[in-house]
């Protein structure tokens, strides 16, 4: 697919319902979690640089030109915290998550964050693998973090 790209998303909980039900979608195919309309308030995902959506532009501005969400936000004065980033199965492996993580990684260090952090399932290797190649680790063990299982928390210098 020549026609995707990293766009400014909303803020989750301003987006349409439609687009919501594709996130929803897409994050309970992808890593099995649940995200309903409350899900989208609690996680405080501002309107920032940090907020992009991988769409298929020539499906724009359909809901189903969504292909890939990345949320991050500010966590302390010099921390971003990685709070979701999936691909749909049918991108992924095409550096579009690399693509992304290296762009947040450059805006955030030139704004004067000095480190990243994200939480990631125990079970999710695939996911631990693709972030300590951008420089993570793990860090610690955060039992029952998720509904069936531990999280682990990542994190690495900017």
């Amino acid at each position: 697919m020549t026609n995707l790209k990293w766009i400014l998303g909303p803020k989750p909980e301003d987006m349409p319902f439609n687009w919501q039900s594709k996130i929803t979608e897409l994050f309970k195919l992808e890593t099995g979690e649940t995200y309903t309309q409350t899900t989208f308030r609690m996680l405080g995902i501002p309107e920032w640089y940090g907020n992009k959506i991988l769409i298929d532009s020539s499906l724009y501005p359909s809901a189903e030109s969504l292909m890939g969400v990345m949320w991050c936000k500010p966590l302390l004065d010099d921390r971003i915290r990685i709070v979701a980033l999936v691909l749909d199965n049918a991108v992924q492996n095409n550096s579009h998550g690399s693509d992304i993580i290296n762009e947040v990684i450059t805006l955030s260090r030139n704004r004067g964050k000095k480190h990243i952090q994200l939480e990631v399932r125990e079970s999710n290797v695939r996911a631990q693998n693709f972030y300590s190649r951008h420089g993570l680790e793990i860090e610690q063990t955060i039992a029952n973090y998720y509904s069936n299982e531990d999280g682990l928390v990542m994190s690495g210098k900017l």
